[in-house]
């Protein structure tokens, strides 16, 4: 759609809409319905999910896994994501110039402090992790390129969110729901306000138990050359591992090391934390 709107005088962009495609719609929806918890979907399980029978379904499967977008999984049955997703997404992920520049940043924290560092963007009221360091033996899952996590429980997240409008943030989280992952997951807009405007003070979010009831993270947001909050990255571990370490060594080295990002970025402005 990009294309088409470079194309059009500016008058005609409120007629876009009328330019989409069904066809395309359901071929998109058909993708989005596989996640990380659903990896592998049946043709009864993608016709329940988009509402429509399983013959029309199967003429947009076969479609998508003749482009390569899906393929048959002969083991288990069913469709699961083809390999020409994986070489899309690694365009995507290889041209994201604030990726680049984490990377090197990335690799000398996790040196630095033997944990796992992640960098995220967010998308409406989640973080979606773009890239990670971590140190050998760290388990697979948690280091999947695209993993999703609930904003406004995660450091990355509240991060992020401490610099987007307080209105947008109620209205996400009134659309999506709190979603917590344990008990001590935020809950409440008040409790939430609060946080986001001390995180916006201090310069650095920090989730103590609330995405995992045995995990302790630290993050800081990065911002671009105009000084726009971009993405954010963290430094995380065990309770036993990184909490004796939170406030001495891991929430100034991960400040220092967003902080260096933004400035290989381009931003000039004042930097750091109280």
């Amino acid at each position: 759609m990009a294309h088409v709107d470079a194309g059009l005088a500016t008058s005609d962009r409120a007629e876009l809409p009328k330019l989409r495609s069904q066809t395309i719609d359901r071929a998109a929806l058909i993708l989005t319905c596989f996640s990380t918890e659903d990896p592998h979907l049946s043709l009864a399980k993608i016709a329940s999910r988009l509402g429509v029978n399983q013959s029309s379904v199967y003429r947009y499967v076969a479609t998508l896994q003749a482009a390569g977008l899906l393929e048959r999984d002969e083991r288990r049955g069913g469709y699961r994501l083809g390999l020409r997703i994986v070489e899309l997404a690694s365009i995507v992920l290889n041209h994201i110039p604030v990726r680049r520049e984490a990377i090197p940043e990335m690799d000398r924290l996790r040196e630095e402090t033997g944990l796992l560092i992640n960098l995220a963007v967010r998308d409406g009221g989640d973080v979606v992790h773009i890239a990670h360091s971590a140190p050998q033996g760290w388990p697979v899952w948690v280091t999947t390129p695209g993993r999703r996590a609930v904003a406004h429980c995660t450091a990355l997240g509240k991060a992020l969110l401490a610099h987007t409008p307080w209105q947008e943030v109620q209205a996400v989280i009134a659309d999506q729901g709190w979603r917590p992952y344990t008990e001590k997951s935020i809950q409440s807009f008040d409790r939430l306000e609060s946080e986001l405007a001390e995180v916006q003070r201090r310069g650095y979010a920090i989730d103590d138990g609330e995405r995992g009831d045995d995990s302790i993270c630290v993050g800081a947001p990065i911002r671009d050359h105009a000084g726009q909050v971009i993405a954010a990255m963290s430094v995380s571990g065990t309770a036993r591992r990184a909490g004796p370490r939170l406030h001495e060594e891991l929430v100034p080295g991960i400040v220092e090391v967003a902080s260096r990002t933004s400035i290989r970025l381009g931003y000039s402005g004042a930097l750091g934390f109280e």
